[in-house]
């Protein structure tokens, strides 16, 4: 038994996101049990149901508070930014490196979202990696980035590279 039994739903939820993100983490979506979750979260299956309803809403849940933060903070500062540049770019690619840096798990999290084929890994990674697009053409417009390479590709680039090192130093 991890923790202490509680009756306070919020510590119940929390306790089962941080047992099922370990587990996923290890060994991703498709080989872990709702048994083997109920028992390293030490509650009963019941109790995760009742919380996420189903195993692949818990992966959505354990997804959205590994990257849930990071998006909306890289969405804002893309999405405020006055004058795209350089030190945009620079920023953002600093920020996700310092992200898998801070959270070493989350990149092997990803790794089993991308070797399961999930959906909305991709579609949160989409709408980062056209903001950022946009960014970076906007940036090339105005003179502040080359102008002969795909913004498209430069964003991309930045994120495969990143989620790579991190990845192999897993």
């Amino acid at each position: 038994m991890n923790q202490p039994l509680t009756r306070d739903a919020e510590l119940t939820r929390e306790r089962i996101l941080e047992a099922a993100f370990d587990l996923f983490v290890d060994r991703g979506f498709a080989a872990v049990s709702m048994r083997e979750l109920a028992v390293r979260s030490d509650v009963t299956k019941s109790l995760i149901h009742h919380h996420f309803g189903t195993k692949e809403a818990l992966w959505e849940a354990v997804k959205e508070m590994a990257f849930g933060p990071y998006y909306e903070q890289q969405r804002a500062e893309l999405t405020e930014a006055e004058e795209p540049g350089a030190e945009l770019l620079m920023r953002g690619a600093r920020n996700y490196f310092e992200f898998l840096r801070d959270n070493p798990k989350v990149a092997r999290l990803f790794a089993w979202a991308h070797l399961e084929g999930d959906k909305s890994c991709s579609q949160m990674d989409a709408k980062l990696v056209s903001l950022g697009s946009e960014r970076v053409a906007q940036a090339q417009a105005s003179g502040a980035l080359r102008d002969d390479i795909n913004p498209t590709h430069v964003v991309t680039i930045f994120i495969s590279l990143f989620t790579q090192w991190f990845e192999a130093r897993e």
